[in-house]
């Protein structure tokens, strides 16, 4: 008899277009957050999917360009909590990305 059990998705496995969405963002925070896995904690809190295309990080600063996919909501929900960490977000509105 085949288990009705819900097989659960691999990490990454969300494909664009099924009620997802993708924002391109650019964070910025200060040396406080260096040491802090708040990229690992967006992650798991959201249920997001990053994908991390620029980064600078060194003891006194980190910045990092990122995409990241997920629902709306979470996305909305993520950024929220980015900023009330300390972690400074804005939209990339250019295609730097891609350079």
């Amino acid at each position: 008899m085949p288990s009705k059990a819900k097989k659960k998705k691999a990490p990454g496995s969300k494909t664009p277009g099924r009620g997802l969405a993708a924002r391109r963002l650019e964070l910025d925070f200060p040396a406080k957050m260096v040491t802090k896995p708040f990229i690992y904690d967006l992650v798991k809190k959201f249920d997001l999917v990053p994908n991390i295309r620029r980064a600078n990080i060194t003891q006194k600063f980190g910045y990092i360009q990122l995409e990241l996919l997920g629902s709306q909501a979470a996305l909305d929900k993520g950024i929220a909590w980015l900023i009330k960490q300390g972690v400074g977000v804005e939209p990339i509105v250019k295609d730097v990305l891609e350079s």
